[in-house]
């Protein structure tokens, strides 16, 4: 006897030393070995005539056995079976390396179907190692959609797919989806979808097995995100509001009016603030869409409320940027700005020890508070912390961007220009709220992009310089810092010597990299800032935090060693003003024009399209752990976005109605057996 959560080593057909190969693969029980699915299947339902055969080709042929023998090699010391076949067309031979039991197997005058790669054996069609079946026997491995699979060390598919196929007609899945479900979306039972997605009868089947397995993975999911939002709401946060009605009066004295996406999202956040538990929402918007500004109001309000806000970057670069940015527009309202980083500490504009910031904000005389991962560490303690910002959340990781928020139960607000999958995946998938952006501010011009051949150099290097004779200016960016003899791509030192001494001996040329001292970095960026430097080679460095309007050439070297969230971020350091701009992306792979990156990167300048591109390219990520690519779905995808609607629609109503589930026991069953959940 035997049950779903029977163990692998105690079936039929697998024993110890199978058991072994099976787990590495995660599979422990016998459900692990159902629900362990096909990576990909093979059309073999087509049966060729032997006299059509071709080589190179895989083919399946349904033949009477002539003749079989065994011999021993005598240089390489193999045995090799051979069999002579036929069909009414000809005949083709086949050959197995080191199974002589085969001769006792294969017996001449009975019909197999042989399924294998034919290839040329001194003028004469042969099938090397086909698998075999006889015609009057279930086809499981040929003549059908025959399932493959991921494997591991001397586990073969065929012995695989015959333990899978006897235990999926042995075994029973009971249904755990609410009869409604089922009904109004007409879906295969789960017990037939199991079944018909490993071994279908043709490509239609396979489909509606492919659609009822992925929506269980989505709506399990919804489920699972949709009852920790549920939980989080019962945490208790600070509650932001604009009591005195100060914030328009804020917002009038700014030196430009919000755009009317600035002014919606604006309004989303504020709606958030008010809330008394904590909230998880993400600012979308291109490079120059003004997503600083949103974020710096909601601070502004907090500290209004006496409680504090921080804002987080990525860079020292970004973080000072940010911060005399608030100061020219809060200093004058009475509050605290500390800055706080690895290297630098101040308050209000000028430099303090790092122990009279920390106290500062330890008492809450600070409010405002900007700096980089610095805050993270367990010294920076704060009182009445209400709302953490983090800018470019791309360049932190999961725990990192965790870190802060849970130690507070603080609102979250990120910020990105194009969102990792991991963080676009949880979008889709209920937990996180989302505001974007789609507008730029009034003047700006669409940013010209292309993907350079080697050839065309020399002429980009002219078009750069009739823009800097025109007052503009450059970046060069390159993906290392040294040259690399293992590598072999540019380096922002040998790019620089070479522009300098060779290309661009005339003009001013700055450089730009993360083993400079800060105060180096800082000279070199306030010079290119001010119009003293023409052209900055530099590292990813730039990625964010510079912001020179003047600038109108962004060149990328090596650019298919850089993410797209990278590329994009690069992209946007140009086109913020109102004169035109141009991206060139230059390669050293020769197979560059087939990269999907760079490819989408040229297609599109929309972050949001890119960050789905960059979904579909990578992958979601694990929802609750903390990889940033590799699909999380065994079967669903990103084109099951219609399904995320309507499975999140069934999760709300199941949770409104019974949140513990307990009319639905296997469902209920299948939700509270993943672990614990975290996210953001």
């Amino acid at each position: 006897m035997f049950d779903l959560k029977s163990p692998i080593d105690k079936l039929y057909l697998v024993g110890p030393a199978r058991a072994k190969l099976l787990k590495h693969l995660g599979i422990e029980t016998l459900e692990d070995l159902l629900f362990y699915l096909p990576r990909a299947h093979h059309d073999l339902s087509t049966i060729t005539e032997v006299s059509a055969l071709e080589p190179e080709k895989f083919s399946n042929v349904k033949a009477r056995i002539v003749s079989v023998k065994s011999f021993r090699t005598r240089i390489r010391r193999i045995t090799l079976t051979t069999a002579t076949v036929e069909d009414e067309t000809g005949q083709v031979n086949c050959v197995w390396f080191n199974q002589p039991y085969l001769q006792k197997t294969l017996k001449a005058g009975e019909v197999f179907i042989f399924s294998g790669k034919v290839t040329l054996s001194k003028g004469k069609h042969q099938m090397q190692n086909p698998v075999y079946e006889q015609e009057k026997t279930e086809q499981v491995h040929t003549a059908r959609l025959v399932p493959f699979y991921r494997l591991t060390a001397s586990l073969t598919q065929k012995t695989l797919r015959t333990i899978i196929k006897t235990y999926l007609d042995k075994a029973h899945v009971p249904e755990y989806l609410p009869a409604s479900i089922l009904s109004q979306e007409k879906f295969l039972d789960e017990d037939r979808a199991i079944k018909s997605f490993h071994f279908p009868n043709d490509w239609g089947e396979l489909r509606r097995a492919q659609k009822r397995l992925a929506f269980d993975e989505i709506f399990l999911t919804q489920l699972r995100v949709l009852r920790y939002k549920k939980m989080r709401q019962e945490r208790k946060s600070h509650q932001v509001r604009d009591r005195d009605d100060v914030l328009p009066g804020k917002i009038g004295s700014l030196p430009f009016e919000l755009t009317g996406s600035q002014d919606s999202a604006l309004k989303e956040i504020l709606d958030d603030l008010s809330r008394p538990y904590p909230a998880n929402r993400l600012l979308e918007g291109d490079v120059g869409s003004g997503k600083t500004i949103i974020a710096a109001l909601a601070m502004w309000l907090a500290a209004k409320n006496g409680l504090q806000a921080v804002l987080l970057a990525p860079t020292e670069v970004l973080a000072q940027q940010h911060y005399l940015s608030l100061l020219k527009l809060f200093l004058n309202d009475g509050m605290d700005l500390g800055l706080v980083t690895s290297s630098q500490t101040r308050l209000n504009g000028n430099p303090v020890s790092k122990d009279t910031v920390l106290a500062h904000i330890e008492t809450g005389l600070t409010r405002l508070v900007i700096g980089t991962h610095a805050l993270l560490d367990k010294k920076v303690k704060f009182k009445k912390l209400a709302l953490v910002v983090i800018d470019e959340q791309h360049r932190f990781g999961v725990q990192q961007r965790s870190a802060l928020k849970q130690h507070s139960n603080a609102h979250l607000l990120t910020m990105s220009a194009t969102p990792i999958p991991r963080t676009l995946a949880l979008t889709l998938y209920g937990d996180l709220d989302i505001s974007i952006l789609s507008e730029l501010p009034k003047g700006r011009v669409k940013i010209t992009t292309e993907l350079v051949a080697e050839d065309k150099r020399d002429l980009t290097y002219q078009f750069i310089e009739r823009e800097i004779k025109a007052g503009r200016q450059a970046f060069v960016i390159c993906p290392l810092i040294e040259e690399s003899d293992t590598l072999g791509v540019k380096s922002a030192q040998a790019e620089f010597k070479k522009l300098s001494e060779t290309t661009f001996p005339h003009l001013r040329i700055g450089l730009l990299h993360g083993k400079m001292k800060p105060a180096d970095k800082e000279e070199v960026m306030r010079k290119f800032k001010d119009g003293e430097t023409d052209i900055l080679v530099s590292t990813s460095v730039v990625e964010v935090g510079v912001d020179v309007p003047n600038a109108t050439v962004m060149m990328i070297e090596g650019s298919e060693r850089f993410g797209l969230a990278q590329l994009h971020q690069f992209r946007g350091r140009v086109g913020r003003s109102t004169y035109q701009s141009h991206c060139f992306m230059f390669s050293d792979d020769p197979k560059a024009h087939d990269n999907q990156r760079l490819t989408a990167m040229v297609q599109s300048s929309n972050g949001f399209e890119l960050a789905q591109k960059d979904l579909q390219i990578r992958g979601s990520g694990d929802l609750y752990g903390t990889t940033q690519s590799g699909y999380g779905f065994k079967v669903a995808t990103l084109s099951n976005l219609e399904a995320v609607q309507r499975s999140k629609g069934y999760a709300q109503d199941i949770l409104d109605n019974d949140f513990e589930m307990k009319k639905f026991p296997l469902l209920r069953g299948k939700v509270m057996a993943e672990p614990e959940i975290h996210l953001e």
